[in-house]
Protein backbone atom coordinates (compact mmCIF):
# COMPACT_ATOMS: atom_id res chain seq x y z
CA UNK A 1 0.00 0.00 0.00
CA UNK A 2 2.81 2.40 0.90
CA UNK A 3 4.58 1.58 -2.41
CA UNK A 4 1.43 2.38 -4.34
CA UNK A 5 1.04 5.64 -2.41
CA UNK A 6 4.63 6.74 -3.27
CA UNK A 7 4.10 5.97 -6.96
CA UNK A 8 0.84 7.93 -6.96
CA UNK A 9 2.44 10.80 -5.07
CA UNK A 10 5.38 11.04 -7.50
CA UNK A 11 3.09 10.92 -10.53
CA UNK A 12 1.07 13.79 -9.11
CA UNK A 13 4.12 15.84 -8.10
CA UNK A 14 5.93 15.37 -11.44
CA UNK A 15 3.00 15.43 -13.84
CA UNK A 16 4.22 18.73 -15.33
CA UNK A 17 7.94 18.18 -14.73
CA UNK A 18 9.81 18.52 -18.10
CA UNK A 19 12.46 15.95 -17.19
CA UNK A 20 9.82 13.41 -16.13
CA UNK A 21 7.92 14.01 -19.39
CA UNK A 22 11.16 13.52 -21.38
CA UNK A 23 11.74 10.18 -19.61
CA UNK A 24 8.22 9.09 -20.60
CA UNK A 25 8.74 10.23 -24.20
CA UNK A 26 11.98 8.19 -24.36
CA UNK A 27 9.98 5.09 -23.42
CA UNK A 28 11.69 4.49 -20.07
CA UNK A 29 8.50 3.94 -18.05
CA UNK A 30 9.52 0.50 -16.82
CA UNK A 31 12.72 1.85 -15.29
CA UNK A 32 11.13 4.77 -13.39
CA UNK A 33 9.42 3.27 -10.36
CA UNK A 34 12.06 0.89 -9.03
CA UNK A 35 11.79 -0.90 -5.67
CA UNK A 36 14.27 1.59 -4.21
CA UNK A 37 12.23 4.59 -5.38
CA UNK A 38 9.00 3.09 -4.11
CA UNK A 39 10.61 2.39 -0.71
CA UNK A 40 11.06 6.13 0.01
CA UNK A 41 9.03 8.02 2.58
CA UNK A 42 7.79 11.54 1.91
CA UNK A 43 8.70 12.76 5.42
CA UNK A 44 12.30 11.45 5.44
CA UNK A 45 15.42 13.14 4.05
CA UNK A 46 18.37 11.07 2.84
CA UNK A 47 22.16 11.47 2.80
CA UNK A 48 24.06 11.03 -0.46
CA UNK A 49 25.12 7.56 0.70
CA UNK A 50 21.52 6.57 1.47
CA UNK A 51 20.44 8.10 -1.85
CA UNK A 52 23.06 5.97 -3.58
CA UNK A 53 21.51 2.83 -2.11
CA UNK A 54 18.05 3.89 -3.26
CA UNK A 55 18.99 4.63 -6.88
CA UNK A 56 21.95 2.20 -6.99
CA UNK A 57 24.66 4.79 -7.67
CA UNK A 58 27.89 5.66 -5.93
CA UNK A 59 28.14 8.62 -3.56
CA UNK A 60 30.86 10.27 -5.72
CA UNK A 61 28.75 9.97 -8.89
CA UNK A 62 25.84 11.65 -7.17
CA UNK A 63 28.03 14.48 -5.87
CA UNK A 64 29.30 15.15 -9.40
CA UNK A 65 25.85 16.46 -10.32
CA UNK A 66 25.96 18.84 -7.36
CA UNK A 67 28.92 20.54 -9.05
CA UNK A 68 26.93 21.10 -12.26
CA UNK A 69 24.04 23.41 -13.20
CA UNK A 70 21.65 20.51 -12.56
CA UNK A 71 21.89 21.24 -8.84
CA UNK A 72 19.25 23.94 -9.42
CA UNK A 73 16.84 21.24 -10.58
CA UNK A 74 17.80 18.58 -8.02
CA UNK A 75 17.50 21.07 -5.10
CA UNK A 76 19.37 19.20 -2.35
CA UNK A 77 19.66 20.83 1.07
CA UNK A 78 23.24 21.67 2.05
CA UNK A 79 24.51 21.51 5.61
CA UNK A 80 28.18 22.58 5.60
CA UNK A 81 29.94 19.99 3.43
CA UNK A 82 27.03 17.57 3.53
CA UNK A 83 23.80 17.26 1.56
CA UNK A 84 20.36 15.95 2.44
CA UNK A 85 17.77 15.01 -0.17
CA UNK A 86 14.02 14.61 0.22
CA UNK A 87 12.06 12.12 -1.86
CA UNK A 88 11.57 14.62 -4.70
CA UNK A 89 15.30 15.40 -4.95
CA UNK A 90 16.13 11.70 -4.96
CA UNK A 91 13.56 11.11 -7.73
CA UNK A 92 14.98 13.99 -9.81
CA UNK A 93 18.47 12.45 -9.57
CA UNK A 94 17.02 9.11 -10.62
CA UNK A 95 15.39 10.69 -13.70
CA UNK A 96 18.67 12.39 -14.67
CA UNK A 97 20.62 9.11 -14.49
CA UNK A 98 17.95 7.33 -16.57
CA UNK A 99 18.17 9.92 -19.36
CA UNK A 100 21.97 9.91 -19.38
CA UNK A 101 22.46 6.15 -19.25
CA UNK A 102 19.50 4.83 -21.23
CA UNK A 103 18.72 7.70 -23.63
CA UNK A 104 22.28 9.06 -24.10
CA UNK A 105 21.27 12.55 -22.99
CA UNK A 106 23.89 15.03 -21.81
CA UNK A 107 23.79 17.64 -19.06
CA UNK A 108 23.28 20.30 -21.76
CA UNK A 109 20.30 18.38 -23.18
CA UNK A 110 18.61 18.19 -19.79
CA UNK A 111 19.36 21.84 -19.00
CA UNK A 112 17.85 22.82 -22.34
CA UNK A 113 14.71 20.83 -21.52
CA UNK A 114 14.51 22.68 -18.20
CA UNK A 115 15.16 26.05 -19.83
CA UNK A 116 18.27 26.60 -17.70
CA UNK A 117 21.21 28.31 -19.40
CA UNK A 118 24.60 26.69 -18.75
CA UNK A 119 26.98 28.65 -16.53
CA UNK A 120 30.76 29.01 -16.46
CA UNK A 121 32.94 29.90 -13.50
CA UNK A 122 34.46 33.40 -13.68
CA UNK A 123 36.34 34.82 -10.72
CA UNK A 124 34.65 32.47 -8.30
CA UNK A 125 31.11 33.27 -9.48
CA UNK A 126 28.89 31.59 -12.07
CA UNK A 127 28.05 33.54 -15.21
CA UNK A 128 25.18 32.38 -17.41
CA UNK A 129 25.97 31.85 -21.10
CA UNK A 130 23.64 33.85 -23.27
CA UNK A 131 22.20 31.87 -26.15
CA UNK A 132 22.25 33.27 -29.66
CA UNK A 133 18.81 33.04 -31.23
CA UNK A 134 18.20 32.73 -34.97
CA UNK A 135 17.63 36.50 -35.40
CA UNK A 136 20.94 37.35 -33.73
CA UNK A 137 22.69 34.70 -35.78
CA UNK A 138 21.24 36.15 -38.98
CA UNK A 139 22.43 39.65 -38.04
CA UNK A 140 25.90 38.29 -37.30
CA UNK A 141 25.98 36.60 -40.71
CA UNK A 142 24.98 39.81 -42.43
CA UNK A 143 27.67 41.78 -40.65
CA UNK A 144 30.30 39.25 -41.64
CA UNK A 145 29.11 38.65 -45.20
CA UNK A 146 32.21 40.35 -46.60
CA UNK A 147 34.42 37.79 -44.90
CA UNK A 148 32.56 34.76 -46.25
CA UNK A 149 34.44 34.66 -49.55
CA UNK A 150 37.82 34.82 -47.81
CA UNK A 151 36.78 32.10 -45.36
CA UNK A 152 35.60 29.95 -48.25
CA UNK A 153 38.92 30.38 -50.07
CA UNK A 154 40.82 29.40 -46.95
CA UNK A 155 38.64 26.33 -46.50
CA UNK A 156 39.25 25.29 -50.12
CA UNK A 157 43.01 25.77 -49.68
CA UNK A 158 42.96 23.74 -46.46
CA UNK A 159 40.90 21.01 -48.13
CA UNK A 160 43.32 20.89 -51.07
CA UNK A 161 46.34 20.66 -48.76
CA UNK A 162 44.74 17.87 -46.78
CA UNK A 163 43.86 16.10 -50.02
CA UNK A 164 47.45 16.30 -51.27
CA UNK A 165 48.79 15.05 -47.95
CA UNK A 166 46.36 12.13 -47.98
CA UNK A 167 47.30 11.19 -51.55
CA UNK A 168 51.03 11.42 -50.77
CA UNK A 169 50.61 9.16 -47.76
CA UNK A 170 48.73 6.63 -49.92
CA UNK A 171 51.46 6.77 -52.59
CA UNK A 172 54.17 6.13 -49.99
CA UNK A 173 52.17 3.24 -48.54
CA UNK A 174 51.59 1.60 -51.92
CA UNK A 175 55.26 2.00 -52.89
CA UNK A 176 56.28 0.34 -49.63
CA UNK A 177 53.76 -2.46 -50.25
CA UNK A 178 55.26 -3.04 -53.72
CA UNK A 179 58.76 -3.16 -52.26
CA UNK A 180 57.63 -5.72 -49.68
CA UNK A 181 55.95 -7.84 -52.36
CA UNK A 182 59.08 -7.79 -54.55
CA UNK A 183 61.14 -8.89 -51.57
CA UNK A 184 58.76 -11.78 -50.85
CA UNK A 185 58.83 -12.89 -54.50
CA UNK A 186 62.64 -12.94 -54.45
CA UNK A 187 62.58 -14.91 -51.19
CA UNK A 188 60.26 -17.48 -52.76
CA UNK A 189 62.56 -17.83 -55.80
CA UNK A 190 65.57 -18.26 -53.50
CA UNK A 191 63.65 -20.95 -51.60
CA UNK A 192 62.98 -22.82 -54.87
CA UNK A 193 66.69 -22.78 -55.77
CA UNK A 194 67.60 -23.97 -52.28
CA UNK A 195 65.06 -26.82 -52.46
CA UNK A 196 66.48 -27.99 -55.81
CA UNK A 197 70.09 -27.66 -54.65
CA UNK A 198 69.55 -29.52 -51.38
CA UNK A 199 67.59 -32.26 -53.14
CA UNK A 200 70.34 -32.72 -55.75
CA UNK A 201 73.02 -32.99 -53.05
CA UNK A 202 70.99 -35.66 -51.25
CA UNK A 203 70.59 -37.47 -54.56
CA UNK A 204 74.35 -37.52 -55.20
CA UNK A 205 75.13 -38.70 -51.68
CA UNK A 206 72.56 -41.50 -51.80
CA UNK A 207 73.65 -42.53 -55.30
CA UNK A 208 77.28 -42.78 -54.22
CA UNK A 209 76.30 -44.71 -51.12
CA UNK A 210 74.21 -47.23 -53.09
CA UNK A 211 76.92 -47.71 -55.72
CA UNK A 212 79.42 -48.53 -53.01
CA UNK A 213 77.07 -50.97 -51.28
CA UNK A 214 76.14 -52.76 -54.51
CA UNK A 215 79.76 -53.03 -55.58
CA UNK A 216 80.67 -54.64 -52.28
CA UNK A 217 77.77 -57.06 -52.55
CA UNK A 218 78.85 -58.18 -56.02
CA UNK A 219 82.40 -58.58 -54.89
CA UNK A 220 81.47 -60.64 -51.84
CA UNK A 221 79.16 -63.07 -53.67
CA UNK A 222 80.28 -66.78 -53.55
CA UNK A 223 81.84 -67.74 -56.86
CA UNK A 224 80.01 -70.27 -59.00
CA UNK A 225 81.58 -72.68 -61.48
CA UNK A 226 80.92 -70.17 -64.25
CA UNK A 227 82.28 -67.28 -62.14
CA UNK A 228 85.65 -69.02 -61.83
CA UNK A 229 86.26 -68.16 -65.44
CA UNK A 230 85.06 -64.52 -64.97
CA UNK A 231 87.39 -61.75 -63.84
CA UNK A 232 86.47 -59.37 -60.99
CA UNK A 233 86.91 -56.32 -63.17
CA UNK A 234 84.10 -57.54 -65.40
CA UNK A 235 81.43 -56.48 -62.76
CA UNK A 236 79.09 -54.11 -64.65
CA UNK A 237 79.42 -50.95 -62.53
CA UNK A 238 77.94 -48.77 -65.26
CA UNK A 239 74.74 -50.81 -65.40
CA UNK A 240 74.36 -50.68 -61.64
CA UNK A 241 74.91 -46.90 -61.72
CA UNK A 242 72.17 -46.41 -64.31
CA UNK A 243 69.67 -48.49 -62.34
CA UNK A 244 70.35 -46.57 -59.16
CA UNK A 245 70.26 -43.22 -60.97
CA UNK A 246 66.86 -43.99 -62.50
CA UNK A 247 65.36 -44.95 -59.15
CA UNK A 248 66.81 -42.04 -57.20
CA UNK A 249 66.12 -39.46 -59.91
CA UNK A 250 62.41 -40.27 -59.91
CA UNK A 251 62.28 -40.05 -56.12
CA UNK A 252 64.10 -36.71 -56.12
CA UNK A 253 61.85 -35.25 -58.82
CA UNK A 254 58.69 -36.19 -56.89
CA UNK A 255 59.98 -34.63 -53.66
CA UNK A 256 61.06 -31.42 -55.36
CA UNK A 257 57.90 -31.08 -57.44
CA UNK A 258 55.57 -30.79 -54.42
CA UNK A 259 57.72 -28.25 -52.58
CA UNK A 260 58.38 -26.14 -55.66
CA UNK A 261 54.69 -26.15 -56.56
CA UNK A 262 53.82 -24.53 -53.21
CA UNK A 263 56.39 -21.79 -53.77
CA UNK A 264 55.22 -21.17 -57.34
CA UNK A 265 51.62 -20.80 -56.18
CA UNK A 266 52.78 -18.29 -53.56
CA UNK A 267 54.70 -16.35 -56.23
CA UNK A 268 51.58 -16.25 -58.44
CA UNK A 269 49.51 -14.83 -55.56
CA UNK A 270 52.17 -12.22 -54.86
CA UNK A 271 52.25 -11.19 -58.53
CA UNK A 272 48.46 -10.75 -58.55
CA UNK A 273 48.70 -8.62 -55.40
CA UNK A 274 51.49 -6.63 -57.02
CA UNK A 275 49.28 -5.87 -60.01
CA UNK A 276 46.44 -4.78 -57.74
CA UNK A 277 48.66 -2.44 -55.70
CA UNK A 278 50.20 -1.08 -58.90
CA UNK A 279 46.75 -0.06 -60.16
CA UNK A 280 45.97 1.66 -56.86
CA UNK A 281 49.32 3.46 -57.00
CA UNK A 282 48.70 4.70 -60.55
CA UNK A 283 45.23 5.94 -59.55
CA UNK A 284 46.70 7.92 -56.64
CA UNK A 285 49.39 9.40 -58.88
CA UNK A 286 46.76 10.50 -61.40
CA UNK A 287 44.70 12.10 -58.63
CA UNK A 288 47.81 13.84 -57.36
CA UNK A 289 48.51 15.30 -60.82
CA UNK A 290 44.89 16.40 -61.26
CA UNK A 291 44.80 18.06 -57.86
CA UNK A 292 48.04 19.90 -58.54
CA UNK A 293 46.63 21.21 -61.84
CA UNK A 294 43.43 22.32 -60.06
CA UNK A 295 45.39 24.13 -57.34
CA UNK A 296 47.51 25.88 -59.98
CA UNK A 297 44.33 27.06 -61.74
CA UNK A 298 42.88 28.35 -58.47
CA UNK A 299 46.08 30.20 -57.59
CA UNK A 300 46.20 31.76 -61.09
CA UNK A 301 42.58 32.88 -60.81
CA UNK A 302 43.25 34.39 -57.38
CA UNK A 303 46.28 36.34 -58.65
CA UNK A 304 44.27 37.66 -61.60
CA UNK A 305 41.48 38.70 -59.23
CA UNK A 306 43.94 40.62 -57.06
CA UNK A 307 45.55 42.42 -60.00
Amino acid sequence: MENQDMETLLKQEFAKDPVYRLVMLEGLQESVFTPGILSMHKDISYSTVETGRIIVRSDSTIRNHFRSDLIEYIEPEKFGKFYRLNYKSVFRLHLIFLLMEKASKTTIDILAELGIKPAISMGGSLKRIQRIDSRELQEWNQQNENNQEEIQERLITLENNLGIQGIMLNILKYEKDLSDIERMIENAKTTINRIKSESYMRYLEEKQSRLLINSLKKTMQKPSLFALFKKNDEINIEQISKEIETTLKGKMDREVEGQVKEQMEEIQKLKEEKNRVNKLLQTEKEQFSSLQIEITKQETATIKGIT
